[in-house]
């Protein structure tokens, strides 16, 4: 449920544990300035639970259909106000007001004020954020191929050249507040929202990542000026946005290097950031959430597997395991919101062991159920490989699990190998020598693969999506695939591309010469069960696959 800022107001539902501070809410909100104002419910959590019977809380009631977001002041806890706050918190975006204790106490809100210091202005702060979340009246952006689709339009319809931006937003929260699953979707619509009320009139603007947007324009000063904040308004919210410069483009076959330009300054910037931000507040971090050492204990963690095809004839050849969350209130967390916290927490070598367990363990029914000794992709994480032992963990869990090593692969980025070269190229080298296939993962997105590649025990490369996603058939980016597969060939060294999307891509891949494809144009991550029936009932023909007749 959205709303036009012109038109409609925000429709706000406020709840309090205390009748006098409800009051005190409802007055501030009579006074509110902008316009238009939200049009609030006020509806007391009293002790003795009459708020139990009301309706519009009840587990039937569609909150989403009724609120556009919530505000809850709570100075006094029990289980049911606990269970009633985090079903709010799942549905619609919550301004929790409650001191430390309390906080530490309910899931992750949307945004948090303590309840010692509030203040009206504080409260009009906090609303912004709800306020923009929820309108409608704001375009949302183009699909990645949506935009590359329109650009390609404009570009030919332009006689000027016109200029490109991206902008990309990263999530900032202390380790007391850490924003759940739906809340982080909610904070990527406020980004999203954000850019597009700032944006130039004529922008076109595409999404190519989650956490990334691209804005087009014709005017160059509009996109060089401080058009989109670092940090919103309110300074206490949990993103800040960073973005590349303004870069000419005149032809669609420029966007490819344009592209890798402004994602390397991105990625520039975002250094300078993270180490201004580790020197100056060491009391932010990148943690998502609480309760994450019990999730192994509660068997919350699954693995899907996204299979891989040989690019000439369309065999099945392999699979990759990927790990998820099934969180009991925040549904199903993919591992780019969890694995970072993870390894802060100590926990990233035990989820990995039961990573490879599962994925051995998935491999014997694989093995039964279609008579194939397919392969299985595990991704390996630096204080894995950086521990003296891995290396003979692998190896006795392939044999206690009669699984043989040449059927198991594992994904391991640069920065986990060089973190601890000593220790980490020792792993591998014995883990290759038992004929367990290394392969280095995202190629491409390093600073210095290139200069040590060769020194590196790899049997693969992968290469990384950003190079592989919308591939044209000429042009700068199809140069640089081009002399990566050329390396890799000289090196001896198998390639996997990932990320493949589009038929005219993996036609040229398979062109360029590429060994196997992994994206969702081939197949989605599936679990294990669907995995088996698309494997009994065949992937698509490899005759097909070989006329070009793909997926």
């Amino acid at each position: 449920m959205e709303f036009t800022a012109e038109s409609d107001p925000l429709r706000l539902l406020v709840l309090s544990t205390s009748s006098q501070q409800l009051q005190t809410l409802r007055h501030w909100l009579a006074h509110y300035q902008e316009q238009p104002a939200p049009a609030a419910t006020f509806l007391p959590l009293d002790q003795q639970g009459d708020w139990l019977s009301h309706p519009a809380l009840s587990l039937s009631a569609d909150i989403r259909n009724l609120w556009h977001a919530a505000v809850i002041l709570v100075d006094d806890l029990c289980e049911q106000r606990c269970r009633l706050i985090g079903r709010l918190q799942q549905h619609i975006p919550t301004l929790l007001i409650s001191s430390a204790g309390h906080r530490d106490c309910l899931p992750a809100p949307f945004h948090w004020l303590g309840l010692d210091s509030i203040s009206r202005q504080q409260l009009f702060r906090g609303l912004r954020p709800l306020l923009l979340c929820g309108r409608r009246d704001l375009p949302a952006p183009l699909s990645r191929h949506e935009f590359f689709a329109r650009l390609r339009q404009r570009l030919q319809a332009e006689s000027q050249p016109l200029y490109l931006q991206i902008a990309q937003s990263r999530w900032l929260r202390d380790h007391q507040a850490a924003p759940s699953w739906h809340n982080q979707q909610h904070m990527q619509q406020e980004f999203e929202r954000a850019v597009s009320l700032h944006a130039p009139a004529d922008a076109l603007l595409g999404q190519l990542l989650d956490n990334q947007l691209v804005i087009v324009s014709r005017d160059p000063d509009a996109l060089r000026s401080d058009w989109l904040p670092q940090q919103p308004l309110d300074d206490l919210r949990p993103w800040v946005a960073c973005h590349s410069s303004a870069l000419s483009i005149s032809t669609f076959d420029d966007l490819s290097a344009v592209l890798l330009e402004s994602v390397q300054q991105i990625a520039r910037e975002r250094l300078c950031d993270e180490t201004q931000l580790s020197h100056h507040q060491p009391q932010q971090s990148l943690s998502l959430f609480d309760g994450l050492h019990l999730a192994l204990q509660r068997e919350e963690f699954y693995l899907e597997y996204q299979p891989q095809f040989d690019s000439r004839s369309g065999a099945w050849t392999g699979a990759e395991a990927l790990m998820r969350w099934r969180h009991p209130l925040l549904g199903i967390v993919p591992p780019t919101v969890f694995i970072r916290e993870a390894e802060a927490a100590g926990l990233i070598r035990a989820l990995g062991q039961w990573a490879l367990r599962e994925s051995a363990g998935a491999w014997q029914r694989l093995r039964r159920a279609t008579g194939q000794s397919i392969r299985l992709a595990v991704n390996v994480s630096f204080p894995e490989i950086a521990d003296p032992g891995y290396a003979g963990q692998v190896l006795n869990l392939l044999a206690d699990s009669a699984m043989p090593a040449h059927c198991l692969e594992l994904e391991l980025t640069e920065t986990a190998i060089m973190h601890d070269p000593e220790v980490s190229l020792l792993n591998l080298r014995q883990l290759k020598a038992a004929g367990i296939h290394i392969v280095l993962d995202d190629f491409g997105t390093g600073f210095s693969s290139l200069s040590h590649l060769s020194d590196l025990p790899l049997t693969g490369i992968k290469l990384d999506r950003a190079f592989v996603s919308a591939l044209p058939a000429n042009g700068p980016q199809a140069h640089i695939v081009t002399s990566m597969l050329e390396l890799a060939q000289r090196l001896e060294l198998e390639t996997t591309a990932e990320g493949v999307e589009e038929s005219a891509g993996l036609e040229v891949l398979r062109r360029l010469g590429c060994d196997r494809i992994q994206g969702y144009l081939c197949s989605r991550p599936l679990a294990l069960d669907e995995l088996i029936r698309q494997a009994g009932a065949g992937f698509p023909a490899a005759g097909d696959f070989a006329q070009g007749r793909l997926f």
